[in-house]
């Protein structure tokens, strides 16, 4: 069945401020309760920025040689340096720094809970404490480029690979994907060929290419495509449309039950609730929503700048 959705572009203003941090190129940031943890690799800082406040907590200079990620807990900044080749870890507290050299180039990581997951360029699967100390280990049979966690084991994407998409338990799987780049409930995602495998199915779903996001929402897998502007849905066995974009999707997360949206080639913020779509602008380059206590947050990569909204 088509739907009709109702567009509204905001005309009042529901942004609270625009905050600059003075940073810029902060591309891979993470968000632990009230903090945002925003990292420049080229400038070689680390902000954090406390959404209680909505203030400076800390900032970090010369961290590192390329600090690709970096994670907080209440005590400790974990850094992962994928040039330098080590793990930086500084207590908050105490302003102490520790480091741990790592033997190969870190590619791919990931928190879960208070574990750091770090994929390097060998196919070794570590795992850190905050306190630096190694509490997982898994070596795969040989080096992807991404890994997952896939009912509590690790599964690694391989991209590009002509013999080999996924690894599993010790076996491997092609579907000839072209970039199966992202794991999302049961679907790993190949965002640039725009196909989709239901892994217990061992179904193939064809879709656009460029995927640019996969979430679960409402019990259905829902992903947008950079190539045609659409929101699309997989129910019942089959790929439904859902909605039409005016700009390219590059990036969405759920928060109470809607769908927030960036296009970071266009600033825009768009809302997405099933049935209406609210076109919001932002600052230059929106690459991440992170919410606290009903305030959205927007990090602006070009320039570092923080959008926070209140609806």
């Amino acid at each position: 069945m088509q739907k009709i959705f109702l567009l509204i572009l905001l005309t009042i203003n529901t942004l609270i401020f625009p905050f600059f941090t003075g940073l810029k190129y902060t591309f891979r940031n993470t968000q632990f309760e009230n903090y945002i943890v925003l990292t420049s690799s080229i400038e070689r800082k680390v902000y954090i920025y406390d959404l209680e406040t909505n203030k400076l907590k800390y900032l970090f200079n010369n961290v590192g040689v390329y600090p690709a990620i970096s994670y907080t807990d209440k005590n400790y900044l974990f850094i992962i340096d994928t040039v330098g080749k080590e793990i930086i870890l500084i207590d908050l507290k105490k302003q102490k720094k520790y480091t741990k050299r790592l033997e190969h180039k870190p590619i791919f990581y990931n928190r879960i809970n208070s574990i750091i997951y770090i994929l390097d360029s060998e196919g070794n699967l570590f795992g850190y404490d905050f306190n630096l100390n190694l509490v997982y280990y898994h070596k795969f049979l040989s080096t992807p480029n991404y890994f997952y966690f896939y009912k509590s084991k690790p599964i690694g994407l391989y991209i590009w690979k002509n013999d080999i998409d996924f690894e599993y338990q010790g076996k491997i799987y092609n579907y000839n994907l072209t970039t199966p780049s992202l794991l999302v409930d049961n679907f790993i995602i190949d965002t640039r060929g725009g196909n989709i495998l239901e892994i217990d199915k061992k179904k193939l779903y064809k879709s656009e290419p460029y995927i640019s996001f996969a979430i679960i929402w409402n019990k259905k897998l829902y992903f947008g495509s950079m190539f045609s502007n659409t929101i699309y849905s997989i129910e019942s066995g089959k790929i439904e449309k859902v909605a039409k974009l005016n700009y390219q999707p590059t990036y969405a997360k759920i928060i109470n039950d809607k769908l927030y949206i960036l296009s970071a080639s266009n600033n825009k913020l768009i809302i997405f609730d099933n049935n209406t779509i609210q076109e919001i602008e932002t600052g230059d380059f929106p690459i991440e929503i992170f919410s606290y206590k009903g305030e959205i947050a927007v990090v602006c990569a070009e320039n570092g700048e923080i959008n926070i909204f209140e609806f």
